[in-house]
Protein backbone atom coordinates (compact mmCIF):
# COMPACT_ATOMS: atom_id res chain seq x y z
CA UNK A 1 0.00 0.00 0.00
CA UNK A 2 1.66 3.89 -0.97
CA UNK A 3 1.86 6.20 1.25
CA UNK A 4 -0.79 8.22 -1.07
CA UNK A 5 -3.46 6.37 -2.98
CA UNK A 6 -4.23 9.04 -5.74
CA UNK A 7 -6.51 6.73 -7.13
CA UNK A 8 -9.44 6.89 -4.04
CA UNK A 9 -9.46 10.61 -4.82
CA UNK A 10 -8.80 11.67 -1.32
CA UNK A 11 -8.59 15.37 -1.11
CA UNK A 12 -10.39 16.37 1.90
CA UNK A 13 -9.32 14.30 4.60
CA UNK A 14 -9.59 16.78 7.89
CA UNK A 15 -8.50 14.43 10.48
CA UNK A 16 -5.24 13.23 8.71
CA UNK A 17 -4.65 16.57 7.50
CA UNK A 18 -4.56 17.40 11.51
CA UNK A 19 -2.33 14.76 12.21
CA UNK A 20 0.16 15.66 9.80
CA UNK A 21 0.19 19.50 10.30
CA UNK A 22 0.86 18.85 13.98
CA UNK A 23 4.01 16.24 13.14
CA UNK A 24 5.51 18.91 10.87
CA UNK A 25 5.10 21.97 13.24
CA UNK A 26 6.72 19.51 15.77
CA UNK A 27 9.69 18.44 13.55
CA UNK A 28 10.10 21.87 12.36
CA UNK A 29 10.81 23.05 15.94
CA UNK A 30 13.46 20.72 16.08
CA UNK A 31 14.57 21.88 12.90
CA UNK A 32 14.62 25.72 14.26
CA UNK A 33 16.65 25.03 17.52
CA UNK A 34 19.41 23.23 15.12
CA UNK A 35 19.58 26.38 12.52
CA UNK A 36 19.60 28.31 15.65
CA UNK A 37 22.40 26.49 17.54
CA UNK A 38 24.39 26.99 13.94
CA UNK A 39 23.33 30.02 12.99
CA UNK A 40 26.79 32.26 14.73
CA UNK A 41 29.22 29.83 12.67
CA UNK A 42 27.61 29.03 9.79
CA UNK A 43 26.52 30.41 6.40
CA UNK A 44 22.27 30.73 6.07
CA UNK A 45 22.67 28.79 2.58
CA UNK A 46 25.01 26.79 3.29
CA UNK A 47 22.74 25.08 6.05
CA UNK A 48 20.18 25.27 3.71
CA UNK A 49 22.50 23.23 0.62
CA UNK A 50 23.29 20.77 3.31
CA UNK A 51 20.39 20.15 4.72
CA UNK A 52 18.57 19.49 0.71
CA UNK A 53 21.48 17.40 -0.12
CA UNK A 54 20.40 14.78 3.05
CA UNK A 55 16.34 15.56 2.84
CA UNK A 56 16.17 14.69 -0.98
CA UNK A 57 17.09 10.88 -0.05
CA UNK A 58 14.05 10.33 2.38
CA UNK A 59 12.18 12.57 0.32
CA UNK A 60 12.88 10.48 -2.66
CA UNK A 61 11.77 7.36 -0.16
CA UNK A 62 8.17 8.85 0.39
CA UNK A 63 8.32 9.92 -3.46
CA UNK A 64 8.98 6.04 -4.35
CA UNK A 65 6.47 5.03 -1.83
CA UNK A 66 3.61 7.45 -3.10
CA UNK A 67 3.78 5.84 -6.78
CA UNK A 68 7.54 6.26 -8.37
CA UNK A 69 8.59 8.77 -10.28
CA UNK A 70 4.93 8.79 -12.44
CA UNK A 71 3.82 10.58 -9.09
CA UNK A 72 6.72 13.49 -10.18
CA UNK A 73 4.59 14.59 -13.15
CA UNK A 74 3.76 18.13 -13.34
CA UNK A 75 0.39 19.89 -15.01
CA UNK A 76 1.60 23.26 -13.49
CA UNK A 77 5.44 23.60 -13.49
CA UNK A 78 5.12 27.45 -13.11
CA UNK A 79 3.17 27.15 -10.27
CA UNK A 80 5.17 24.68 -8.73
CA UNK A 81 8.47 26.89 -9.42
CA UNK A 82 6.65 29.80 -8.19
CA UNK A 83 5.56 28.27 -5.04
CA UNK A 84 9.05 26.56 -3.84
CA UNK A 85 10.70 30.02 -4.69
CA UNK A 86 8.11 31.48 -2.18
CA UNK A 87 8.88 28.90 0.81
CA UNK A 88 12.92 29.22 -0.23
CA UNK A 89 12.40 33.15 0.76
CA UNK A 90 9.78 32.39 3.26
CA UNK A 91 12.59 29.90 5.41
CA UNK A 92 15.31 31.64 4.64
CA UNK A 93 13.92 35.24 6.30
CA UNK A 94 12.55 33.20 9.26
CA UNK A 95 16.02 31.47 9.65
CA UNK A 96 17.85 34.54 9.45
CA UNK A 97 15.65 36.28 12.23
CA UNK A 98 16.48 33.46 14.44
CA UNK A 99 19.87 34.18 14.11
CA UNK A 100 19.20 37.74 15.80
CA UNK A 101 16.15 37.46 18.02
CA UNK A 102 14.43 34.89 20.19
CA UNK A 103 13.12 31.95 18.73
CA UNK A 104 9.62 32.83 20.81
CA UNK A 105 9.19 36.30 19.55
CA UNK A 106 10.34 34.73 15.96
CA UNK A 107 8.07 32.14 15.88
CA UNK A 108 5.17 34.55 17.43
CA UNK A 109 5.39 37.39 14.42
CA UNK A 110 5.36 34.42 12.05
CA UNK A 111 2.36 33.32 12.79
CA UNK A 112 0.80 36.44 11.61
CA UNK A 113 0.15 34.39 8.14
CA UNK A 114 -3.60 33.63 8.65
CA UNK A 115 -4.10 37.42 9.06
CA UNK A 116 -1.49 37.82 6.05
CA UNK A 117 -4.07 35.61 3.97
CA UNK A 118 -7.01 36.91 5.01
CA UNK A 119 -5.78 39.93 3.09
CA UNK A 120 -4.79 38.17 0.64
CA UNK A 121 -8.04 37.00 -0.01
CA UNK A 122 -9.61 40.01 -0.99
CA UNK A 123 -6.91 41.12 -2.60
CA UNK A 124 -6.60 38.69 -4.79
CA UNK A 125 -9.86 36.29 -4.74
CA UNK A 126 -12.18 39.24 -4.11
CA UNK A 127 -13.47 37.08 -1.10
CA UNK A 128 -15.90 38.95 1.55
CA UNK A 129 -14.52 39.86 4.55
CA UNK A 130 -17.06 40.86 7.24
CA UNK A 131 -16.14 43.58 10.24
CA UNK A 132 -15.49 40.59 13.14
CA UNK A 133 -12.38 39.36 11.04
CA UNK A 134 -11.39 42.72 9.96
CA UNK A 135 -11.27 43.51 13.71
CA UNK A 136 -9.57 40.39 14.31
CA UNK A 137 -6.40 40.75 11.90
CA UNK A 138 -6.15 44.41 13.38
CA UNK A 139 -6.19 42.93 16.88
CA UNK A 140 -3.77 40.17 15.18
CA UNK A 141 -1.07 43.38 13.92
CA UNK A 142 -1.26 44.86 17.24
CA UNK A 143 -0.25 42.17 18.56
CA UNK A 144 3.17 42.13 16.40
CA UNK A 145 3.34 45.94 17.16
CA UNK A 146 3.61 44.98 21.23
CA UNK A 147 6.23 42.27 20.82
CA UNK A 148 8.52 44.32 18.04
CA UNK A 149 7.85 48.03 20.30
CA UNK A 150 8.73 50.19 17.19
CA UNK A 151 10.11 53.53 18.22
CA UNK A 152 11.78 51.95 21.62
CA UNK A 153 15.57 51.34 21.95
CA UNK A 154 14.71 47.38 22.75
CA UNK A 155 13.24 47.33 19.05
CA UNK A 156 15.47 44.65 16.79
CA UNK A 157 15.39 45.27 13.01
CA UNK A 158 15.50 41.58 12.14
CA UNK A 159 11.61 41.55 13.55
CA UNK A 160 10.58 42.94 9.95
CA UNK A 161 12.32 38.95 9.11
CA UNK A 162 9.31 36.61 10.44
CA UNK A 163 7.00 39.56 8.90
CA UNK A 164 8.46 38.56 5.63
CA UNK A 165 8.32 35.10 5.94
CA UNK A 166 4.97 34.91 6.64
CA UNK A 167 3.87 37.03 3.73
CA UNK A 168 5.58 34.93 1.56
CA UNK A 169 4.13 31.86 3.38
CA UNK A 170 1.28 32.77 3.11
CA UNK A 171 1.12 33.09 -0.59
CA UNK A 172 2.53 29.56 -0.61
CA UNK A 173 -0.18 28.20 0.95
CA UNK A 174 -2.42 28.85 -1.36
CA UNK A 175 -0.71 27.80 -4.33
CA UNK A 176 -0.07 24.61 -2.54
CA UNK A 177 -3.97 24.24 -2.47
CA UNK A 178 -4.45 24.84 -5.73
CA UNK A 179 -1.64 22.09 -6.62
CA UNK A 180 -3.42 19.45 -4.36
CA UNK A 181 -5.78 18.13 -6.89
CA UNK A 182 -3.00 17.34 -9.19
CA UNK A 183 0.37 16.23 -6.91
CA UNK A 184 0.65 14.60 -4.08
CA UNK A 185 2.78 15.81 -0.59
CA UNK A 186 5.85 13.77 -1.28
CA UNK A 187 5.87 15.26 -5.04
CA UNK A 188 5.58 18.91 -3.50
CA UNK A 189 8.22 17.78 -1.16
CA UNK A 190 10.52 16.84 -3.81
CA UNK A 191 10.41 20.33 -5.94
CA UNK A 192 10.50 22.24 -3.07
CA UNK A 193 13.72 20.87 -2.17
CA UNK A 194 14.95 20.74 -5.68
CA UNK A 195 14.48 24.58 -5.54
CA UNK A 196 16.29 25.10 -2.12
CA UNK A 197 19.31 23.19 -3.42
CA UNK A 198 19.80 24.58 -6.65
CA UNK A 199 19.31 28.29 -5.77
CA UNK A 200 21.40 28.05 -2.11
CA UNK A 201 24.22 26.50 -4.74
CA UNK A 202 23.91 28.87 -7.05
CA UNK A 203 24.14 31.75 -4.37
CA UNK A 204 27.30 30.04 -2.85
CA UNK A 205 29.14 29.37 -5.95
CA UNK A 206 28.72 32.95 -6.57
CA UNK A 207 29.24 34.74 -2.88
CA UNK A 208 29.99 31.50 -0.68
CA UNK A 209 33.87 33.09 -0.98
CA UNK A 210 32.85 35.43 1.78
CA UNK A 211 33.46 38.45 0.08
CA UNK A 212 30.02 40.32 0.94
CA UNK A 213 30.58 39.00 4.95
CA UNK A 214 29.88 41.72 7.09
CA UNK A 215 28.78 41.67 11.05
CA UNK A 216 27.08 44.85 10.66
CA UNK A 217 23.90 42.63 11.97
CA UNK A 218 23.49 38.29 13.19
CA UNK A 219 20.96 38.03 10.40
CA UNK A 220 23.39 39.97 7.55
CA UNK A 221 26.44 37.58 8.96
CA UNK A 222 24.01 34.64 8.90
CA UNK A 223 23.38 35.09 5.17
CA UNK A 224 26.89 36.27 3.57
CA UNK A 225 29.29 34.13 5.87
CA UNK A 226 32.03 32.50 4.38
CA UNK A 227 30.95 28.52 3.59
CA UNK A 228 33.56 26.57 5.17
CA UNK A 229 33.91 22.18 6.17
CA UNK A 230 31.60 21.85 8.97
CA UNK A 231 33.26 20.17 12.03
CA UNK A 232 32.27 16.54 12.84
CA UNK A 233 29.55 17.86 15.52
CA UNK A 234 27.87 20.20 13.48
CA UNK A 235 27.78 17.71 10.50
CA UNK A 236 26.00 15.04 12.86
CA UNK A 237 23.90 18.45 13.54
CA UNK A 238 23.11 19.13 9.94
CA UNK A 239 22.28 15.21 8.90
CA UNK A 240 19.66 15.14 11.21
CA UNK A 241 18.67 18.37 10.29
CA UNK A 242 17.95 17.34 6.99
CA UNK A 243 16.20 14.31 8.33
CA UNK A 244 13.74 16.57 9.95
CA UNK A 245 13.45 18.86 7.24
CA UNK A 246 12.16 15.78 4.74
CA UNK A 247 9.55 14.78 7.24
CA UNK A 248 8.25 18.13 7.59
CA UNK A 249 7.80 19.29 3.95
CA UNK A 250 6.36 15.95 3.52
CA UNK A 251 3.89 16.35 6.51
CA UNK A 252 3.01 20.11 5.52
CA UNK A 253 2.68 19.72 1.56
CA UNK A 254 0.30 16.71 2.06
CA UNK A 255 -1.72 18.51 5.13
CA UNK A 256 -2.77 21.22 3.31
CA UNK A 257 -2.85 18.97 0.28
CA UNK A 258 -5.68 16.73 1.39
CA UNK A 259 -7.59 18.64 4.25
CA UNK A 260 -8.76 22.63 3.90
CA UNK A 261 -6.54 25.23 5.06
CA UNK A 262 -9.24 26.45 7.61
CA UNK A 263 -9.56 22.78 9.37
CA UNK A 264 -5.55 22.43 9.36
CA UNK A 265 -4.02 25.85 9.76
CA UNK A 266 -5.14 26.44 13.16
CA UNK A 267 -3.16 23.13 13.99
CA UNK A 268 0.13 25.09 12.81
CA UNK A 269 0.03 27.01 16.45
CA UNK A 270 1.03 23.77 18.16
CA UNK A 271 4.42 25.18 17.16
CA UNK A 272 4.27 28.01 19.55
CA UNK A 273 4.47 26.20 23.07
CA UNK A 274 7.15 24.29 21.12
CA UNK A 275 9.40 27.61 20.47
CA UNK A 276 8.64 28.83 24.37
CA UNK A 277 9.97 25.60 25.98
CA UNK A 278 13.34 25.19 23.87
CA UNK A 279 13.49 28.78 24.35
CA UNK A 280 13.84 28.53 28.00
CA UNK A 281 15.25 25.34 28.33
CA UNK A 282 17.98 25.85 25.78
CA UNK A 283 18.60 29.57 26.17
CA UNK A 284 17.00 30.76 29.03
CA UNK A 285 15.04 33.07 27.08
CA UNK A 286 12.05 33.67 29.35
CA UNK A 287 9.41 35.32 27.20
CA UNK A 288 8.62 39.06 28.97
CA UNK A 289 5.30 40.16 29.51
CA UNK A 290 4.80 42.00 26.42
CA UNK A 291 5.90 39.20 24.31
CA UNK A 292 3.60 36.88 26.05
CA UNK A 293 0.66 39.45 25.43
CA UNK A 294 1.71 39.61 21.72
CA UNK A 295 1.81 36.07 21.78
CA UNK A 296 -2.10 35.78 23.04
CA UNK A 297 -3.09 38.98 20.40
CA UNK A 298 -1.80 36.55 17.36
CA UNK A 299 -3.17 33.69 18.37
CA UNK A 300 -6.63 34.16 19.36
CA UNK A 301 -6.52 36.38 16.56
CA UNK A 302 -5.19 33.88 14.16
CA UNK A 303 -7.34 31.08 15.65
CA UNK A 304 -11.01 33.57 15.35
CA UNK A 305 -9.97 34.29 11.76
CA UNK A 306 -9.93 31.16 11.03
CA UNK A 307 -13.17 29.88 12.76
CA UNK A 308 -15.10 32.39 11.41
CA UNK A 309 -13.57 31.65 7.76
CA UNK A 310 -14.62 27.74 8.52
CA UNK A 311 -17.80 29.08 9.07
CA UNK A 312 -18.94 31.24 6.49
CA UNK A 313 -17.51 28.70 4.52
CA UNK A 314 -20.24 26.30 5.22
CA UNK A 315 -22.92 28.68 5.01
CA UNK A 316 -21.84 29.05 1.32
CA UNK A 317 -21.72 25.68 0.75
Amino acid sequence: MSLDDEETGLVDSPIRGIILITIAMLVFSVQDVIIRLLSGGYSGFEIVFIRGLVAIIPICFFVYMSGGLKTLRMRHPVLNIVRSSLMFFSYLTFYSALAAMPIAEVTAIFFISPLITTVFSVVFLKEYVGIRRWVAVLAGFAGVLVIVQPGSDSMNPAAFLPIMAATTYSLSVMTTRRLGPTQNGASLAFYSMMIFIIFSAIIGISFGDGRFASDAHPSIAFLLREWIIPAQEDLMLLILCGVVAACGFYCISQSYRIAPVSTVAPFEYTAMPCAVLWGIVIWNEIPPATTLIGIAMIISSGLYVLHRASILKKRTA
